[in-house]
Formats: C-alpha cells, sequence, structure tokens
C-alpha cells in the first residue's frame, strides 16, 4: 500500500503533531478521531473545528540520523494515526542538531505505523496501528472566494480573552463581531446575570 517517493520527506515537528488536540474523542468514526499524515501536512478535525499544518520545509529526510543503520523514510501515501497515539510521540531533539526536533517515519504497512525518535545518545521507535478509514474532504469547506476584511491579531491574546469569556455562559459561547479594517475586534459573553465584553486589536503592520 506504501509506494516510495524519494523527493518527498516525511518528518513531522511538534506543530504537525498538536493538530491532535482537534481531533474528535467521541470513538464512534475512527477516521475523525485520527490524526491524517501525508507527505506535505498533517490534519485533525472534531467535526466542528479543524487544523492543518504544512510539513517545514527545513526538515529533509536525508539529513534525518541513520538509527542502527536504518534511514527516515521520503515518501508515503497518506495514511491514519489515533490522535491518543500521536500525541504521546515526543520528539527528543539535541540542541546542536535541529534535524532531531522532528518525529520521522520509518516503517509503514496496511496494518501499523513505525515512528522514530532520537537526541543521538538514545533513540525510539513508537509503534501506532494504522487506522482503515478514510479523511474528510475538507477542502471542500474550505471558502473559495476572496475574504471580505483579512487582518492579523494576537493569537496568544485572542486566546486568553476567549477562555476568560467562554467560562461566563454555561454554554461557553462567546459573540464575536468584527468591524472590518484596523477597527477593534469585539467579544461578547452573557449567562443572564453577568455580562463581559472585550477588545483585541488587529495588529498593525
Amino acid at each position: 500500500m506504501s509506494s516510495l517517493m524519494a523527493l518527498n520527506n516525511m518528518l513531522y515537528n511538534r506543530h504537525n503533531l498538536a493538530v491532535a488536540k482537534f481531533a474528535a474523542k467521541d470513538g464512534i468514526r475512527e477516521e475523525i478521531n485520527a490524526v491524517l499524515f501525508a507527505k506535505e501536512k498533517t490534519a485533525a478535525t472534531d467535526g466542528i473545528r479543524l487544523l492543518e499544518v504544512s510539513v517545514s520545509t527545513t526538515g529533509k529526510a536525508e539529513e534525518f540520523p541513520q538509527i542502527d543503520g536504518i534511514s527516515a523514510m521520503r515518501g508515503c501515501s497518506p495514511f491514519l494515526v489515533n490522535a491518543k497515539q500521536v500525541a504521546e510521540l515526543k520528539p527528543k531533539g539535541a540542541k546542536h542538531l535541529p534535524i532531531t526536533e522532528f518525529v520521522a517515519l520509518k516503517h509503514l504497512d496496511d496494518k501499523r505505523v513505525e515512528f522514530l525518535t532520537t537526541d543521538l545518545e538514545s533513540s525510539r521507535v513508537s509503534q501506532a496501528r494504522r487506522i482503515d478509514g478514510k479523511f474528510p474532504d475538507y477542502e471542500q469547506i474550505f471558502p473559495k472566494d476572496e475574504p471580505k476584511v483579512r487582518f492579523k491579531i494576537d493569537g496568544a491574546k485572542l486566546a486568553e480573552l476567549l477562555k476568560v469569556m467562554s467560562e461566563l455562559p454555561q454554554s461557553g459561547q462567546v459573540e464575536v463581531l468584527c468591524y472590518g479594517g484596523l477597527l477593534p475586534i469585539e467579544l461578547r459573553s452573557d449567562n443572564g446575570n453577568q455580562k463581559a465584553r472585550g477588545l483585541i486589536m488587529p495588529i498593525r503592520e
């Protein structure tokens, strides 16, 4: 089932692995309890949220250290692994060698996947069951038209606002109001007894 493609790289860093947080946890549909691994990205969804992260252009399979004479795979067909097992993958990382901050694909067949991590002093092979299923075709969901408004905000500061405000209403819902341009983004939440309002400014570039 796997088909090697010498020009592709199957190395994944912590950002690629972090998509596992957004996979479904209900156990009903294995394909959305999983992380999609492809030569150019990883992705996960719970049916409401979706996160896709492209692979780093700095990681090249031929530069990953050989472990016991075994090299990292350079390519294969896309595959699915349960998100819980992905969350357990921890790149070891040697500070003086950035390539070791990646998780490499060591082996893939119809039933299992093997990931390789190393800090040059020690190495670990992690086995995971390969899920037999088709990941949702999410490309069709992304809007194809040009956006009406485009701006950047500080993601960490937005996350802090949303965390506090989402704890006020029992539903956890926060209303988002965008006024366009470089005007502030307004956030509102309400539990019938208390109200919260927040603002965050777009980043001026």
